[in-house]
C-alpha cells in the first residue's frame, strides 16, 4: 500500500520513470500515526508504503534503481511486525532489522529477503531526499564510521522510531527438559538461540541459522542433540564469519570435525548420554562409530581445536596445567 506517490496516486510499485511532485495519497489520510511518524523526517519524502511479506515467502536477489546515499535519494526501513526467522540479506550480510529501528540500506547491492516463520513481515518503507539532516542521522549513528564508509556500508541504523513494539512472535520456550537444558547452555557461553515457529523444511528438522543466530522449532525438532551440532558449527567458526552465517552452516571438513569434537565435549559438560549428541538416524550411519571412538579417548577433530586455542589433548594441559579435552578452555573460537 502506498502512503505517498507521485501526485498522491495509489499504486503498489513505484515508477523510477514518474515524474511529478510526490504526495500524500487518500490512504495515509485515513493513518494519521504513520503521518506522525513521517513527519519526525527532517528531509523531502518521496514514495513511502506498506510492504508486506507473507510467512513463507520470499523475493529473490536483486538490485534497486538508484536509491542510495550518493544518488541523493535513499531508502529506509521501519519493521512494523516482524519475527526472528525473517532473514534480510544485503549484498551477503544479514541485516538484523528490529522492530522499533529505522535503517538506511543500500538497495543498489544485491539483496534478498525470506521469511521462514509462521507471522507476516511489515514494513514500512521510505524513499527520502538526503539533505543535511540526513546526513548528520547517520553520523550521530555511527559514530565509529564517516560519511564516506557510511555510503558504502551495507545497512546502518539511522533513527529511532516511533512505532509501538508489538507483541513478541517466538514461541514458548522449550518443554523437553533436555532442549531447555541445551538452549540454556548455549545462551550462557554467548551464543544466540531463538524459539520459533520455522515454516518451511530444514536441513535439520526444526533447526534453522539466519545471521549466525540458531532458530529452534521445537514442534519440528526431532532430534536435540542436533542443536549440539549446529551450534558447535557455529562455536568453531572464525568471528569475523559467525554471524554472517545464513541456513547452512558449511561443509568445510575441518570445521565439520571441529564442531563434532564440540558437540561431545558439550555433551560430556551437560552430562548427556553421548547417543543424545550422536544419535543413531544422523550421521550417515556412522553415529555408532562416533560414539565409541569418543568415548574411547579417540576424539576427532581436536587437535584442530588445539590449534584454534579452543581445546588442549592430556599432553599440552599437563604443560599448561589447564584441564584436557573433552574439557574446553572456550566455548567460542577467539579471533586469529
Amino acid at each position: 500500500m502506498r502512503l505517498r506517490a507521485p501526485h498522491g496516486r495509489q499504486s503498489l510499485y513505484p515508477d523510477p520513470t514518474a515524474t511529478g511532485t510526490f504526495a500524500a495519497t487518500a490512504l495515509l489520510g485515513q493513518c494519521p500515526y504513520f503521518a506522525e511518524v513521517l513527519a519526525t523526517f527532517t528531509c523531502g519524502l518521496e514514495s513511502v508504503r506498506l510492504l508486506r511479506l507473507r510467512a513463507g515467502s520470499r523475493i529473490r536477489e536483486h538490485r534497486d534503481y538508484q536509491l542510495a546515499i550518493e544518488d541523493g535519494v535513499l531508502r529506509m526501513h521501519i519493521p512494523i511486525t516482524t519475527n526472528p526467522a525473517v532473514c534480510f540479506v544485503l549484498d551477503g550480510q544479514p541485516v538484523p532489522m528490529q522492530v522499533g529501528e529505522t535503517w538506511y540500506v543500500n538497495v543498489n547491492l544485491p539483496h534478498s529477503v525470506e521469511n521462514l516463520g509462521a507471522t507476516d513481515r511489515v514494513h514500512l518503507v521510505i524513499d527520502a531526499v538526503v539533505n543535511d539532516w540526513i546526513l548528520a542521522m547517520l553520523a550521530d549513528n555511527n559514530s565509529d564510521t564517516t560519511i564516506t564508509r557510511a555510503r558504502a556500508t551495507r545497512g546502518h541504523r539511522v533513527v529511532a522510531s516511533t512505532a509501538t513494539r508489538p507483541q513478541e512472535t517466538t514461541t514458548p520456550e522449550p518443554g523437553n527438559p533436555i532442549t531447555a537444558t541445551i538452549i540454556t547452555f548455549l545462551r550462557s557461553i554467548g551464543l544466540p538461540v531463538q524459539c520459533a515457529p520455522l515454516l518451511e523444511p530444514t536441513f535439520l528438522p526444526g533447526i534453522a541459522i539466519i545471521g549466525g543466530e540458531l532458530i529452534v522449532d521445537e514442534t519440528r525438532l526431532q532430534y536435540p542433540g542436533d542443536i549440539l551440532h549446529e551450534a558447535g558449527h557455529l562455536a568453531v567458526a572464525e568471528p569475523s564469519r559467525r554471524a554472517g552465517i545464513v541456513g547452512d552452516a558449511g561443509a568445510d571438513p575441518a570445521e565439520e570435525m571441529m564442531a563434532l569434537a564440540w558437540s561431545y565435549a558439550a555433551g560430556v559438560y551437560l552430562d548427556l548420554d553421548p547417543a543424545i549428541v550422536f544419535h543413531d538416524q544422523g550421521y550417515q550411519g556412522g553415529a555408532s562409530q562416533l560414539r565409541e571412538s569418543f568415548v574411547g579417548g579417540a576424539a576427532i577433530g581436536l587437535p584442530m581445536l588445539q590449534w584454534v586455542g579452543m581445546a588442549l589433548d592430556a599432553r599440552q594441559a599437563q604443560a599448561r596445567d589447564l584441564p584436557a579435552y573433552p574439557a574446553m578452555i572456550a566455548w567460542l573460537r577467539p579471533p586469529a
